[in-house]
């Protein structure tokens, strides 16, 4: 009889879309994200490519304590609106996401949204809009309705990782003189990256040996971001090429 019980309550679960998550309140998810984010807390930093495509261009930065992520702020932005999302994750899993949103196309330009969730389900949503970013603090939040599906929460992961829509190939050397760029591109998600060529490099050497022999060949690139002339570039530091 319990074996039929557990069979019925699975089957409502799946039939509800609803899954089990973590105990966790939205005040204790407040308590959290406010100690994650006093200054005595210590991170690991890890910054991805910036991608674009057409006019969209897509970031990551993760902050991880003890190998375990605690933070991802993407920041998306298109000809249409600059979305800035901080996804904060206890236990493995997503339980707050902040999101501001500057529009260029709605009355009402400037939204903040706010998103509580045991890492399954949302728990609570509020957000609010305003003509205005400054006065954007001093209107009150209300009820939304925010469901996780609008949430992609393994699209950061994977572009820290240059995997999915963000696995760059190799497809050319821009010489712009005296500067030169290394172009990786994913052609079915559109996504490119242009990395700016400082210092001579085996991997490069290989590539301008014979660029027609690697054009849609795997390469993960290391990088940094450096400010050139007023102009923020992205810098290739190091890359791997793959099979």
């Amino acid at each position: 009889m319990k074996n039929g019980l557990y069979l019925i309550v699975a089957f409502l679960l799946i039939a509800c879309g609803g899954e089990q998550g973590i105990e966790i309140t939205p005040a204790e998810i407040d308590a959290y994200v406010a100690d994650k984010l006093s200054e005595s807390q210590v991170f690991d930093v890890s910054q991805s490519l910036r991608f674009s495509r057409e006019n969209e261009t897509y970031e990551v930065a993760r902050y991880m304590q003890n190998d375990t992520v605690i933070l991802y702020i993407e920041t998306d932005v298109t000809k249409d609106e600059e979305l800035v999302r901080q996804t904060f994750f206890k236990e493995g899993v997503p339980v707050y996401v902040d999101e501001f949103i500057a529009s260029n196309i709605q009355e009402n330009p400037f939204t903040q949204r706010k998103t509580y969730l045991d890492g399954a389900n949302v728990i609570e949503s509020y957000e609010k809009n305003s003509a205005s970013e400054l006065d954007l603090e001093f209107i009150d939040f209300v009820e939304a309705n925010v469901k996780i599906t609008e949430f992609d929460f393994a699209k950061p992961d994977s572009a820290l990782q240059q995997k999915g829509d963000f696995e760059m190939k190799f497809e050319e050397f821009i010489i712009i003189d005296p500067q030169t760029y290394l172009i990786l591109e994913n052609a079915e998600s559109d996504y490119d990256v242009a990395l700016f060529v400082s210092e001579e490099h085996i991997l490069l050497s290989q590539l301008f040996a014979n660029p027609d022999e690697y054009i849609g060949r795997t390469i993960f690139v290391t990088h940094q971001f450096v400010l050139m002339n007023n102009i923020e570039r992205m810098l290739f530091i190091d890359g791997e090429l793959f099979e």
